[in-house]
């Protein structure tokens, strides 16, 4: 006797099968801002998603006290160079240190903020669906294009990759350095009568933020920074099991960005905030991938671009070597060493 289509259904040995993970309950942790929250209840989504057996709760970890970001005496605003009297500390130091400790078991981070150097013992485990990864520019009037802004207008920006773009772009722009989560710039720009602010169109989104008046910059105009619009999950080396269960719900395009625009830094010698953007893109899955970058100077707006076009299957350290030795032989050296 034929079985019926129903019976077909039921049959086990006709299921697909996944891994069988065992059960755990873990803490996870994040920088304790709106976005590191909303970063947050990403990341538990994609996992109860595939691991439904099991359970994640918050664990709040007290933040160590920020850097100064304004203004230093001696030096001038830090946005055209860290003073050499800040350390080198990463934004996340608290949360490695809480990871290291056994205090949490998972941290979700925005991967801008994950350090180029991880202590040992700490991995960067998975990483989710990148979010648009264009820069935003929000102004207080109506405006099609950067083109439009009259002569002479204030535009914040908050990195040295921005400021050295924008300038490219419009040297006759005024840029004012700002600080802060993206809801308090967007208020500074209201408050100290700023004709734009720019900021990450993925933090807009995220942050379901809806501006009145903005612009999404191209890449072709702003290229954006290393990892940008990515969420990173870091987690300690030594747990197997958590590690294979993050790793399986890993965005394999998002894996593949990171890795390639990091590494593209890396080579240059850079760390958070340097004058460098970089941007993996492909249209489809057996499309060629594409690195765009641009290195510059801050101060002078005097940038120098490139584009790298690998294969739909070449890694992504190999295309990050590719275009890191292209760039540098279109004379990206006069750009380094970063101050």
């Amino acid at each position: 006797m034929r079985k019926s289509d129903a019976d077909k259904k039921l049959d086990p040995k006709k299921q697909a099968q996944g891994p069988v993970f065992p059960r755990g309950d873990y803490r996870i942790s994040c920088r304790s801002h709106g976005l590191g929250m909303v970063l947050l209840e990403e990341f538990k989504a994609a996992y109860i998603s595939k691991h439904v057996q099991d359970t994640v709760k918050l664990e709040k970890i007290i933040a160590l006290p920020q850097l100064p970001t304004e203004l230093n005496q001696n030096s001038g605003p830090i946005l055209y160079g860290r003073p050499k009297s800040l350390p080198q500390t990463s934004v996340s130091k608290h949360l490695e240190d809480a990871l290291l400790a056994n205090k949490v078991d998972v941290v979700v981070l925005n991967m801008k903020d994950v350090p180029y150097d991880l202590p040992s013992g700490i991995v960067l485990a998975s990483t989710l669906k990148r979010e648009d990864s264009r820069d935003a520019l929000v102004t207080r009037n109506t405006i099609g294009a950067i083109q439009e802004l009259p002569r002479g207008a204030k535009v914040a920006a908050s990195s040295r990759r921005r400021v050295m773009q924008i300038k490219a772009l419009r040297p006759d722009l005024e840029i004012v350095h700002i600080t802060g989560e993206v809801p308090e710039r967007l208020q500074k720009m209201e408050n100290e009568n700023l004709d734009a602010v720019l900021v990450a169109w993925a933090s807009l989104r995220r942050l379901n933020i809806s501006p009145r008046y903005y612009v999404a910059l191209t890449p072709d105009q702003v290229v954006p920074a290393a990892t940008q619009g990515i969420a990173g999950i870091l987690c300690r080396a030594d747990d197997k099991d958590l590690l294979a269960k993050l790793r399986y719900i890993e965005d394999s395009e998002a894996s593949w960005a990171a890795r390639c625009e990091r590494a593209f830094v890396q080579k240059l010698g850079g760390t958070r905030d340097v004058p460098v953007g970089v941007f993996a893109h492909r249209k489809g899955t057996q499309d060629p991938w594409i690195l765009d970058s641009v290195i510059g100077d801050a101060r002078s707006g005097e940038v120098l671009k490139h584009r790298e076009i690998g294969t739909s299957r070449c890694k992504p350290e190999s295309l990050a070597d590719k275009a890191f030795m292209g760039i540098l032989g279109k004379g990206a050296r006069k750009f380094l060493p970063f101050t």
